[in-house]
């Protein structure tokens, strides 16, 4: 049980941070073009879009019950794709960042929409990672998410009111989601015994 709680924990904070580093740097740029008195309801939005997310990935990890979790392990390719998708248009990429060009809107909605629109990854790593887990490992996830997204709002109000900040935040958040996307979904698949199976 205690070795694998800290797995478990593990697994929920590279799955949240791999997922939401994109979003968070989003936020970040639309609270530092924002009023100061709007920050506030920005990082609400993005709370409440990620939320969202959660709860139907929750609700689809449900739903695939009965399916057996090595073939739900499968959907563990998507976010392993994505990290290295992403990793490939780091080496190649020229110009300013496209995440930072995302940022628009200045308000609770625009940030919810923002983060539930860019959710594909969410989606894709929450959902086998729900799925394949256990009673403990899921109340260890919801765990870590809660806590999680707490700091991280708490991080984005101060990141995203000193602007300056803004550009390395961008620079990490590039490289840091597809190394954790690629980390989480090799992960979920050893985990759920996928690799055994078609081996």
């Amino acid at each position: 049980m205690l070795a694998g709680l800290p797995a478990d924990l593990g697994v929920a904070a590279a799955a949240f941070i791999g997922t939401n580093v994109d979003n968070a740097v989003v936020t970040v740029a639309m609270v530092a073009a924002a009023p100061p008195e709007r920050a506030s309801r920005l990082v609400l939005g993005q709370a409440t879009g990620f939320l969202v997310l959660a709860l139907a990935a929750g609700a689809t990890a449900i739903a695939l019950f009965e399916l057996s979790t090595r073939v739900i392990g499968l959907l563990s390719v998507v976010p392993l794709a994505l990290g290295l998708r992403g990793l490939w248009a780091l080496r190649h990429r020229e110009g300013p960042s496209r995440t930072s060009t995302r940022a628009v809107g200045s308000g609770f909605t625009a940030a919810a929409l923002v983060t539930i629109a860019a959710g594909g990854d969410n989606l894709a790593a929450y959902i086998p990672l729900f799925r394949v887990a256990g009673p403990t490992s899921v109340s260890a996830t919801v765990f870590v998410f809660v806590v999680a997204e707490a700091v991280l709002s708490l991080l984005i109000l101060r990141v995203g009111l000193h602007p300056r900040t803004r550009s390395a935040a961008v620079r990490v958040g590039e490289l840091a989601s597809p190394l954790l996307l690629c980390a989480v979904g090799g992960l979920v698949i050893w985990r759920a015994g996928t690799l055994t199976w078609l081996t």
